[in-house]
């Protein structure tokens, strides 16, 4: 598809045929992930928060870890659908909001494949909540594209529900609509304080027992943030070039820059694994370098063709060698279904 599609169409041009083929893909991901069995880095650690809320309250649930994921696991409990119903949600809120933002560039198909290789597969099928909360995310930058800022505040305070940390992009958003409606942006900055005040803060302990005190490492932090780092560069280095909605374009120029900070932050912090988890939300800046590549390299009509394959050979590149040297690869491979319990 990202071969086929589209040839000489113009930016945000969807035809009957993709639209078909991207509704498959959103359900084919999101029956993968709803049905995985012990797959993913932190199944574990989420099958057991399941069965923790599964016996207690619901103002439980919500205090046990975040209010929407913790309400999302007490209401699977009570519907007896286990935590195939919750990693089932989280999918398809990921895969709708990258279907969403990809479909507004030329080449949609080119954003969605960068996105399956970590975006999809590690983040969606391993962090499950913070998987969701870039789905909001990525809808909020939807939503904003298309002129609905009413929408965007509310997909990104229920991003904060899925991931308190997603209340660290809400200084994205309200850059992008400061410059336009005050108020607005005014609004979202509330929305961020509130975010802070009752969802982060009370949960910046934690965060810091479990990321900064014990110095954990990620093994590939400073490779994912090179991934994300050069097609930040090339946005920023071709701004004026870069083809984007008008209201949307200052967030996409916020977290290209978050991105430059991200590595500096790896570098000072005692933690790699905490700026690493932080940058996933910056990471999807890679779908605009993609999506956009004929504007921000000015690619020619004949030699399209050719930077697509290369782009796709990158896209196979990065997921062949997490499949094969990945130290955490053995929690995804082989994948395992439910359904081989039965």
């Amino acid at each position: 598809m990202a071969l086929a599609y589209p040839v000489g169409a113009p930016r945000g041009s969807l035809r009957g045929g993709q639209i078909f083929a991207l509704g498959l893909f959103v359900l084919l991901y999101t029956s993968l992930g709803a049905f995985r069995y012990e797959t993913g880095g932190d199944w574990m650690t989420y099958d057991e928060m399941f069965e923790d809320i599964r016996v207690d309250t619901l103002a439980y649930a919500m205090t046990r870890t975040d209010p929407l994921y913790g309400f999302f696991n007490w209401f699977s409990a009570q519907l007896g659908t286990g935590i195939y119903l919750v990693n089932g949600a989280c999918c398809l809120v990921l895969v709708y909001g990258v279907v969403r933002v990809a479909s507004s560039f030329r080449e949609p198909w080119l954003a969605v494949l960068i996105a399956v290789p970590y975006l999809l597969i590690v983040v969606g099928f391993g962090y499950v909540r913070q998987g969701a909360a870039i789905g909001m995310m990525l809808l909020a930058i939807a939503s904003m594209d298309r002129s609905n800022p009413i929408r965007t505040l509310v997909y990104l305070a229920i991003a904060v529900g899925f991931h308190s940390t997603a209340a660290l992009t809400i200084p994205l958003f309200v850059f992008g609509m400061a410059p336009r409606n005050k108020l607005l942006a005014t609004a979202a900055g509330v929305v961020g304080a509130l975010a802070f005040v009752f969802v982060l803060a009370p949960r910046l302990n934690t965060f810091e027992l479990g990321y900064l005190e014990a110095e954990y490492d990620s093994s590939g932090a400073a490779a994912r943030l090179v991934m994300s780092l050069v097609p930040s560069a090339l946005i920023v280095l071709r701004w004026r070039q870069f083809i984007a909605g008008a209201k949307v374009r200052p967030v996409w120029l916020m977290l290209a820059l978050a991105n430059f900070i991200a590595v500096v932050a790896l570098v000072l912090s005692p933690s790699s694994t905490a700026v690493d988890r932080i940058a996933l939300f910056f990471s999807v800046i890679q779908m605009a370098a993609f999506g956009e590549f004929r504007a921000l390299a000015g690619v020619s009509d004949r030699m399209a063709q050719l930077v697509r394959l290369i782009l796709i050979g990158v896209a196979v590149a990065v997921q062949s060698v997490w499949l094969i040297f990945g130290t955490h690869a053995i929690f995804w491979v082989p994948y395992q279904s439910v359904f081989e319990n039965f």
